[in-house]
């Protein structure tokens, strides 16, 4: 028995990762998960892939960078330069590396205590 927590890839601009899934061999842990998702949910619609174009290459993108990020105009420009505004980016509402390790390890500690007490192999390739 074995829990995976994976990602596809990251994006370009923030390395959030993209397409974050959940796999497990075991009924009784994919039900434990689906019960843990319920007690605390996890929003990852943010970190779908999408794919945006750089100049003339093309590049994997978060939802959020993909609609935060654009070609700022002159105005923004020179609000910028003149210290009218302190970024010319948005904040990024996709969940980092980070917050999703401490969500896996809570997961971990909760199908640990509530696995019938057999031995458990958990991977994780984030």
């Amino acid at each position: 028995m074995y829990v995976q927590f994976r990602c596809k890839g990251f994006c370009f601009l923030c390395n959030c990762p993209l397409n974050v899934y959940i796999k497990s061999n075991n009924y009784e842990v994919r039900e434990l998960i689906r019960k843990y998702r319920n007690i605390r949910p996890i929003w990852l619609y943010n970190n779908e892939t999408y794919y945006k174009f750089f100049g003339q290459s093309l590049k994997r993108v978060c939802f959020s960078c993909f609609e935060r990020v654009k070609t700022p105009d002159f105005k923004k420009i020179r609000d910028f330069e003149i210290g009218k505004v302190k970024s010319l980016k948005g904040q990024c509402y996709s969940l980092t590396t980070i917050y999703l390790q401490l969500w896996y390890i809570s997961l971990k500690k909760y199908i640990c205590k509530n696995f019938k007490n057999r031995q458990m192999i958990v991977y994780n390739d984030i």
